[in-house]
């Protein structure tokens, strides 16, 4: 073959390099799926005929003159969750992402530039002992200058009564707990007690009603302060039934499409009819003392306070997604059993997905010169010839790594680096220790006669201060979304509580397991 032939399969080569490269970091970055809220999701936990149902309130609007009803089977207890639950059901149920792959197209380019090499010598009848040593010697080479790179009961009441079982507040809620055979008098009742609720409720109500279920009816205080109104925390209901249910009846009405996430904890594996499995898996409980994390990617362990309390020790965790028409919620979603079948889907992020097509096209284009370099050599093709399949296949390497690309399952994600050496336990561990350490060192450290509370502290850590200037936007960033801190109990972001000793922060990680330091004792 003549230079210029020779020069033109050489570039083919080099011109296999990504179309995307990696950021060079020497530890990976770490791909989360990004949140999408769906239009309703709920936590049900069923186990020994008793439901707690724990329904996210966030979806029902700003609005604060309607009612949220919610109809269960027998008279349920009433209570307030808090706002991490779901943002940390939202992270641990996560799929599984595929982001870190490898960059196995440079070993394509290189096994490829010694199989050139190979058979060219073969060609002209010459010795491949020299240059096999040249090669091997370079790789050393190459290694030795490379730096490490890891890849990481009640009776209901008589006709047109309503029988109020309870009343109270609950948190920003004021709640009632309501039963009636008729649908009509308990929309009365509910309009003359401030519960405002559409007319299109009624015949649903109704069918609810004469069928002996309760009525649990709440609606955000009207001294509630803005911020609490804005982000309002769900309700747990805690009732007897020998089925495990999620009422739709009534989400159905005005509702065309609705998208609804459940996590569901029992004695087996959560099937309902329109709904599909998204994740199946037997939950892990380690001890609530334990200091310390080590997460496989595949574990579901749970470690966040109130979802421990809510479903400890259930085998078995389904969540199910839907996005059902407003035909499909007629009849509410009776939950059924099968036995335990693990599941968890699998997305690329759009970098692993880029990674995997490179690594394909490159394989399959360096794969396709050799063959044709063999050929053409054997066949005494000529140079003009030799371009023309080269270009050929340039041309088909370029058409596969966009049908690659856009044939792999992907999802959005966030991706965050952690600093060398350092994870994101070790990140939240130095917000409250640089907080108090400015307050020891400068002009907000208390006076003398000032003991520290909640408020105090609070203020500093929000407010725009000298002490918030001090501890640096890279501390005011929640590791795991990327999105600014804030007060909640879910995976990245903190609480403030006091405690009989004094006032403690509380730092949350990826599974929404906390994570204390003392910020003032009382015998300090």
């Amino acid at each position: 073959m003549k230079p210029k032939a020779l020069a033109l399969w050489l570039f083919c080569l080099l011109i296999a390099s990504p179309w995307v490269r990696g950021d060079g970091c020497f530890i990976p970055p770490t791909a989360l799926a990004r949140v999408q809220i769906p239009d309703q999701r709920a936590l049900i936990h069923f186990d020994q005929g008793t439901e707690t149902l724990v329904i996210d309130t966030a979806f029902k609007g700003d609005g604060t003159n309607f009612a949220w009803i919610v109809p269960v089977p027998s008279a349920p207890k009433v209570e307030v969750a808090t706002t991490g639950l779901f943002p940390t059901l939202q992270t641990i149920f996560q799929p599984g992402i595929i982001h870190n792959v490898p960059h196995v197209y440079w070993l394509a380019i290189v096994a490829g530039a010694i199989a050139f090499s190979i058979l060219w010598k073969l060609r002209l009848g010459e010795p491949v002992l020299g240059i096999l040593l040249i090669w091997l010697l370079g790789l050393i080479l190459f290694n030795m200058l490379l730096p490490a790179v890891s890849l990481s009961g009640l009776t209901p009441s008589p006709t047109g009564q309503v029988n109020v079982i309870e009343r109270k507040t609950v948190g920003i809620y004021d709640t009632a707990v309501l039963s009636s055979r008729d649908g009509g008098a308990l929309l009365d009742w509910l309009g003359k007690n401030g519960f405002v609720t559409p007319t299109n409720f009624i015949p649903a109500i109704r069918a609810y009603a004469q069928e002996g279920w309760f009525f649990v009816a709440s609606k955000i205080r009207l001294d509630a302060s803005l911020t609490d109104a804005a982000k309002p925390s769900p309700l747990a209901l805690r009732f007897k039934t020998k089925h495990p249910v999620y009422p739709l009846r009534l989400t159905g009405i005005g509702n065309e499409n609705c998208r609804i996430d459940l996590y569901i904890f029992g004695p087996g594996r959560a099937n309902l009819p329109n709904f599909a499995v998204e994740r199946c898996a037997q939950p892990l409980y380690p001890d609530m003392k334990e200091e310390s994390w080590h997460r496989l990617p595949d574990q579901l362990r749970i470690r966040h306070p109130l979802l421990r309390t809510l479903v400890d020790q259930s085998p078995v965790a389904t969540k199910l997604t839907a996005k059902l028409k407003s035909q499909q919620m007629k009849e509410d979603a009776y939950i059924t059993w099968s036995p335990f079948e693990e599941k968890r889907l699998k997305f690329f992020s759009a970098h692993g997905a880029a990674i995997l097509a490179t690594n394909i096209t490159v394989i399959l284009f360096v794969v396709a010169l050799l063959v044709g370099f063999w050929t053409g050599g054997r066949k005494r093709m000529r140079p003009q010839r030799v371009l023309t399949a080269s270009v050929a296949i340039a041309l088909g390497a370029v058409l596969l790594w966009p049908a690659v690309f856009l044939s792999l399952p992907k999802i959005p994600v966030v991706v965050q680096t952690w600093p060398e050496s350092q994870n994101a336990y070790v990140q939240g561990m130095e917000i409250p220790a640089s907080l108090e350490s400015k307050i020891d060192q400068h002009s907000l450290k208390p006076a003398a006669n000032f003991t520290p509370d909640i408020a105090w502290v609070r203020q500093q850590l929000v407010e725009t201060s000298d002490l918030r200037r001090e501890i640096g936007s890279n501390f005011q960033t929640n590791f795991f979304s990327g999105q600014p801190w804030h007060e909640e109990d879910s995976p990245g972001n903190y609480t403030i509580r006091q405690t009989a000793q004094g006032i403690e922060y509380l730092w949350y990680d990826i599974e929404g397991g906390e994570h204390v330091v003392p910020l003032f004792l009382n015998n300090k």
